[in-house]
């Protein structure tokens, strides 16, 4: 995720530029320490984008519900995060910030949004949980013009800040909302072995025995639920009746390893010999390779055995290891 997600432009209808610190705005998400600015500007977006047809009822019950659970971390949160989260805009500021104090950070923040720029909110004399928030009326027709751009924006930020404190986790994008299974694409990976499976033998890396045409499962080695993703490398034919046993669980590292890289390497060697399969294979580009070392080092032609299952290993196993930490199970098949 980290290497495809490289930049984001934070676009604001121009018509905003003369009279709204634009600038200020964007460095609302800049170096956070922790997370709760993304969920603050979150809940800000929320709020002002809440259908007009909302429950307040609804919404209060749904509060109350956790509040004496939460009323901790909400103190916390209301006591410095809604303040921090302006800290862009006091950059042409000559005055020291007082961010050792609530009620003095409160009085600086009218002051500046008084003389020197108008901010999207400022605070009332409440502190706490009956801390006031008044929201700019023009920053709010700028928010809910924008608000496409702005939710992108916000998730974008949140993403890369996670991702880049949770690196053994990939495709933690997806794990924050779940891809719909009925849009994983299998269908160029099953046509690319159906192929292989036509024109030579591929025996199953578990039982060993020859996998029959049409009556087999394409699955992942390390499970899908932790890689998020339907690349060809982590990809093997496989008995339908062991996939729902495999199901969610690592399978052993040793001896099952070294027979999926024996197929790997076989679609591999067979890809280069058979210009139907290589058709085939280039049709998996779209949905099912996007990993730069396996365009650029894997699949490249003139790979020994040797160097092929070497490169393999050397970006799979790391994978395998991490989530051997996250706590997936492993498989016990014998």
């Amino acid at each position: 995720m980290a290497d495809t997600l490289t930049s984001y432009s934070l676009i604001i209808k121009g018509e905003y530029h003369n009279t709204l610190d634009i600038e200020g705005f964007s460095q609302m998400m800049k170096d956070p320490s922790y997370y709760y600015k993304f969920y603050w500007l979150e809940a800000i977006a929320e709020l002002i984008d809440l259908p007009s047809n909302a429950s307040k009822v609804e919404i209060k019950n749904a509060i109350a519900e956790y509040n004496q659970e939460l009323k901790g971390y909400k103190e916390q949160l209301t006591n410095m995060v809604p303040g921090r989260a302006l800290a862009g805009f006091f950059a042409k500021s000559d005055e020291e910030v007082p961010w050792g104090s609530v009620r003095r950070l409160t009085e600086y923040i009218r002051r500046i949004d008084n003389t020197l720029t108008r901010l999207p909110y400022t605070f009332g004399d409440s502190s706490k949980l009956k801390k006031e928030v008044h929201f700019n009326t023009e920053w709010m027709r700028m928010l809910q013009d924008n608000m496409v751009n702005i939710r992108g924006w916000i998730q974008f930020e949140k993403v890369k800040w996670l991702q880049n404190n949770n690196p053994e986790i990939p495709g933690l994008i997806y794990k924050l909302k779940p891809m719909d299974e009925k849009m994983r694409k299998l269908n160029h990976v099953r046509r690319l072995w159906e192929g292989i499976i036509d024109v030579c033998e591929v025996r199953d890396v578990f039982t060993g025995c020859p996998i029959a045409a049409k009556k087999y499962d394409v699955d992942h080695f390390i499970p899908w639920s932790f890689v998020m993703n339907d690349e060809l490398w982590n990809l093997m034919p496989m008995e339908s009746s062991l996939n729902s046993s495999k199901n969610n669980k690592l399978p052993k590292w040793d001896p099952f390893f070294a027979m999926f890289a024996e197929n790997q390497y076989l679609m591999y060697r067979m890809i280069q010999e058979k210009e139907e399969l290589h058709k085939r294979f280039e049709a998996c580009y779209r949905d099912n390779l996007h990993s730069l070392w396996a365009g650029q080092e894997l699949y490249r032609p003139g790979n020994t055995k040797e160097e092929f299952s070497n490169i393999l290993q050397k970006n799979m196993q790391p994978v395998y290891d991490s989530a051997r930490r996250q706590g997936y199970e492993i498989w016990n098949y014998s």
